[in-house]
């Protein structure tokens, strides 16, 4: 399985979905939220999975109802997109937010200390920036500042 969506029972109750409503995962993955939603909706509701990952693509194009839309794009594009598909309100957005277990699993992705493989850890594997070409090629003060703002660096080391 490419990936088992967490918390599954308590995001669908949290989404209370309604057969007609309109629905947003914008971290589609696997797919998996995206599956146990549509099989909530009804002819006249509709879901947009997000995800700019290849892998995820192909787990979206597994998916025939006509109820789903997928869009290959980061969900920071998420207002652009449905305004494209005449999606004006929704009634509900899903984010599962984080690294999958498949991107931890699949060397290549580096994500992980259990492989011996680059530390890639891109999301969007289209993009060339890289985690070794930020640790190799950044000076120290803007390694330091991403860790300030982003990890749990509080001074300077």
């Amino acid at each position: 399985m490419y990936h088992v969506p967490v918390m599954l029972a308590e995001c669908l109750e949290g989404l209370n979905i309604r057969p007609d409503g309109v629905y947003v995962d914008v971290t589609f993955g696997g797919g998996g939220h995206s599956r146990a939603i549509l099989e909530k909706l009804g002819d006249d509701g509709h879901l947009y999975g997000f995800d700019q990952d290849a892998d995820a693509k192909v787990n979206a194009e597994k998916i025939t109802n006509s109820s789903f839309t997928f869009v290959e794009a980061n969900f920071r594009h998420l207002q652009k997109f449905l305004r494209l598909y005449g999606a004006d309100q929704v009634d509900g957005i899903l984010a599962d937010l984080g690294v999958s277990s498949h991107q931890f699993d699949t060397a290549e992705r580096g994500f992980s200390t259990r492989f011996d493989a680059n530390l890639d850890m891109r999301m969007n594997q289209m993009t060339s920036l890289t985690a070794a070409k930020i640790l190799n090629d950044y000076p120290e003060e803007k390694l330091h500042k991403l860790f300030v703002m982003y990890g749990e660096v509080k001074e300077k080391i």
